[in-house]
């Protein structure tokens, strides 16, 4: 009896063993391709499944986004100035088995062609057009691995330029040329204010010529003047201004001031 039991143990825990082994789950973000003597059998989706043990084999493929990076890539551009490229792409794969029967190491083919394709379009630009045109290159960045990646189950989601670096003695020409602007733009917006003031003192010195004008504009002059009590103020006025103002002794000072001219 005792024989019997233990043969009975020995095949419960065979039974789980290979139920175990038979057993695996795919997770919602991955697809799996099961592989029977060496020839994908399937393709399953996320979930519970089954296989046969020692016969069969999973291979999960992540279809998350997923990033490369390309960092201090280094480019020529048209007119031979050297550059240093920081960009990034984005992809995600949409055929699992494509990405197990196409290629080997998708991320390391993708990231080599990458760094071909950059120096290659880079070639196209002068660098003025090139630090004007991040968002076109990037484009044409993009397009160009997707038509590759096409065939291996993969899309580019998009492809996108981080940094893109100068040689020093460039950087120091592109200070000076933007002081340079800047300097310049100072000037045009002085001499535009100058020009603006100028016409409105020439358009006061018409209404000027009015006497009554000229008088109020003196007598506001000196209203501004004494509100400082600590100053003593000297003013000479035309005698026109005087009378019309309406101060006492304006004759006798204008007789006065002939016998002061003619004293030796």
């Amino acid at each position: 009896m005792i024989e019997v039991y233990l043969a009975l143990g020995i095949l419960v825990v065979i039974l789980l063993i290979v139920l175990a082994l038979s057993i695996y789950v795919v997770q919602q973000w991955e697809k799996g391709a099961v592989l029977r003597f060496g020839q994908i059998k399937e393709v399953v989706d996320p979930g519970l499944h089954f296989k046969v043990p020692a016969i069969d084999t999973v291979r999960k493929v992540d279809l998350r986004t997923q990033t490369i990076d390309l960092m201090g890539q280094s480019a020529i551009t048209r007119d031979n100035i050297s550059v240093g490229i920081d960009a990034v792409v984005f992809m995600k794969i949409e055929d699992a088995e494509k990405i197990i029967t196409q290629i080997i190491n998708y991320r390391d083919a993708l990231s080599k062609y990458a760094q071909t394709a950059i120096r290659n379009i880079i070639g196209q630009y002068n660098l003025d057009d090139l630090l004007e045109s991040r968002e076109e290159i990037a484009i044409k960045l993009k397009e160009e691995i997707d038509r590759l990646a096409k065939d291996w189950g993969i899309d580019i989601a998009r492809a996108g330029l981080q940094d893109i670096s100068l040689p020093q003695d460039m950087k120091r020409a592109f200070a000076v040329q933007a002081e340079a602007e800047r300097e310049s733009r100072a000037i045009l917006i002085k001499a535009d204010a100058e020009l603006s003031a100028s016409t409105k003192l020439a358009e006061a010195a018409k209404n000027m010529f009015d006497p009554n004008a000229m008088q109020l504009r003196i007598l506001a002059t000196v209203d501004d003047i004494s509100k400082d009590q600590s100053n003593t103020i000297v003013l000479a006025l035309p005698l026109e201004t005087l009378r019309s103002a309406g101060i006492q002794g304006v004759a006798s000072i204008s007789a006065i001031r002939p016998k002061f001219e003619q004293a030796p």
